[in-house]
């Protein structure tokens, strides 16, 4: 996707791949919005907006459990480059965490850049949470222990809406970032075509945009991050170097690194995803069972 995007503008034939893509992803938009989900498809209210779509998961496995005491909350987004895939290619590893922390989880399926430029999506997050943190009653969870977290362009929509809650004085418990895209200012000739949708009328250096290029001041005031790094991934340096920013600014930090796993080994390696995925491997599903035992231990310490 990011490929189509990387011609000049002025090029008509760019135009009409653009088109083409556009077209490709409203049926694959249309396809997943029809597919029955395992959890509970949802619209965030918000005043005077649209409202955010989302996915719930409650336990399963220990419903008796849990019944009567209230449930940290963990907000998930799914990668795709800013445009393509949606909330139940997640399916699967949102219920796993569920059941597994246990937790409430929102699997948002922010709106995509092709049709709301940036950062609105991060806005959406944001949103979310505020309503999810205001109605724990009506929910039976727990506004004092929630944690947002993603997967690549969905890392870097939890980092962004992250830092918006963090200058207003919302207390997020924690933000797992799993191989994250925290700077979108760097020189890469497809990140230079995704700026175009993501940007059309620039800003994509703000620090909600870019949080890697934001200020100390601001970075200080950020919960406990949890990074999770590939080591075959052209995000990793921009990754790492965010981890750093965090903790010379004081935020406690831990970093997971798998130097052979591939961007996007932890969710292609579950059954939401086609089976004809080149990472769908042995030794990449390794990994993945690996990482996902990590954040369930580490997700369970940093929600209490």
């Amino acid at each position: 996707m990011a490929n189509a995007t990387g011609i000049p503008e002025s090029d008509t034939s760019s135009q009409a791949q653009m088109e083409q893509m556009k077209g490709v992803l409203g049926m694959l938009r249309e396809k997943w919005a029809a597919q029955p989900t395992i959890g509970q498809r949802f619209v965030v209210p918000r005043d005077g907006k649209a409202g955010v779509a989302a996915i719930l998961y409650r336990p399963g496995k220990k419903a008796e459990e849990t019944a009567h005491r209230r449930l940290p909350v963990f907000f998930n987004m799914h990668g795709g480059a800013w445009v393509g895939g949606d909330a139940v290619l997640m399916e699967s590893l949102c219920q796993m965490l569920a059941d597994e922390l246990p937790a409430f989880v929102v699997n948002v399926n922010y709106t995509k850049a092709d049709v709301e430029s940036m950062p609105y999506q991060q806005e959406e997050v944001a949103d979310a949470i505020r309503y999810f943190a205001a109605h724990e009653e009506e929910y039976g969870i727990d506004a004092g222990r929630i944690a947002v977290g993603g997967h690549s362009a969905g890392a870097h929509l939890a980092c962004g809406a992250a830092l918006m809650l963090a200058q207003e004085g919302f207390p997020l418990a924690a933000q797992v970032l799993v191989y994250p895209a925290p700077d979108l200012t760097i020189q890469e000739d497809t990140m230079e075509g995704m700026r175009r949708i993501l940007f059309p009328e620039g800003g994509w250096d703000s620090p909600v945009a870019s949080p890697a290029r934001a200020p100390e001041e601001m970075l200080e005031k950020l919960c406990p991050a949890l990074f999770v790094l590939c080591g075959k991934d052209s995000l990793l340096e921009s990754g790492r170097e965010y981890a750093i920013r965090l903790m010379d600014a004081g935020v406690a930090v831990k970093i997971k690194k798998y130097p052979d796993a591939e961007h996007g080994f932890l969710e292609v390696n579950r059954p939401d995803y086609a089976a004809e995925d080149p990472r769908k491997t042995p030794e990449q599903a390794a990994y993945a069972r690996d990482c996902e035992e990590y954040l369930v231990r580490e997700l369970r310490a940093m929600l209490g």
